[in-house]
């Protein structure tokens, strides 16, 4: 179904795509396993469903209408009956395939199960990779060759018995004499360091200062950030109009603002933007509910 392949390309950069009236998916990110069969599955994101989610924040519909190229409003429209659809065809007890996610039935107990497709992997970062079946390693011992010694003569023992004696004396002076020498360097650099660290007090003491400034006349002004979630309270074709309204928001506390213009050159104002999608979205429920029933979540 189309709808659902389009819930999977935006599941490819949001964690949440809700199916307003139906539920929700939501990915969750994992790591790279070895299952117990061998085989080594790379990192990616699996998709799980939330019944609970059903209130629509705007999303889906607004990526459908940019897709197909159709307004808003029958976006919506198109989503409700795709969701009464599927709750009729669950209700009667049947499978529902949701390629290319997996897909939905209904158990005996009368809850709801989604079960993922497999090898589907959402992830950006593991575009590409693939599972591959491992082998184990083969750890156990092998016999070790004895390799035979074959020892000297008494003579020759005797001889390099002789010789190690006069090779440790000829070390034990030579490292005498190179303790010595390191005394004298360390002495040296631990003398040098401690005039450098004498210089670079008095330098510092110097150099110190209190600067006369007055606090009062220093003002730092922090802009409140804009994030990419809008709540859209209309779209204008005239600038004047949406300068209008921008000034009419504005009275009424709104932090109101023009956006820019959409693809068809009309003039969108937003009630205020956000960086976090669930101080968004409450703030949307409180805009439907007291001032306009037609305001959307616009993403960017």
């Amino acid at each position: 179904m189309e709808v659902f392949k389009h819930i999977k390309h935006l599941l490819y950069r949001y964690e949440c795509v809700i199916l307003p009236g139906f539920g929700a998916f939501i990915t969750r990110s994992h790591s790279a396993v070895i299952q117990p069969d061998g085989l080594l599955v790379p990192p990616g994101k699996t998709v799980f469903f939330n019944r609970q989610l059903q209130t629509n924040d705007g999303l889906l519909a607004h990526h459908l209408a940019h897709a197909e190229g159709i307004t808003y409003a029958l976006a919506l429209e198109k989503i409700r009956l795709f969701s009464a659809r599927l709750l009729e065809g669950l209700n009667q007890g049947s499978i529902i395939d949701c390629a290319p996610l997996g897909h939905f039935e209904v158990k005996e107990n009368g809850l709801l199960r989604f079960e993922a497709a497999n090898q589907m992997n959402l992830a950006t970062k593991s575009f590409g990779l693939t599972s591959v079946l491992t082998h184990p390693i083969d750890r156990s011992e092998s016999d070790t060759p004895i390799i035979p010694i074959h020892r000297a003569k008494s003579g020759a023992q005797s001889l390099w018995r002789y010789a190690a004696i006069g090779l440790i004396a000829l070390s034990l002076g030579g490292y005498g004499a190179t303790y010595r020498y390191n005394q004298s360097v360390m002495a040296y650099n631990q003398n040098l360091e401690a005039q450098a660290q004498d210089y670079v007090q008095e330098q510092i003491q110097q150099a110190t200062f209190t600067p006369n400034i007055d606090p009062a006349i220093i003002s730092v002004t922090i802009e409140s950030p804009q994030g990419p979630y809008h709540l859209v309270a209309g779209a204008f074709r005239i600038e004047e109009n949406a300068l209008r309204k921008v000034a009419q928001l504005l009275k009424k506390g709104h932090e109101a603002r023009i956006i820019g213009q959409n693809k068809y050159g009309l003039h969108q104002v937003v009630f205020s933007s956000y960086a976090d999608r669930a101080q968004a979205l409450n703030a949307l429920s409180q805009i439907r509910a007291k001032e306009n029933k037609e305001a959307w979540l616009l993403v960017q």
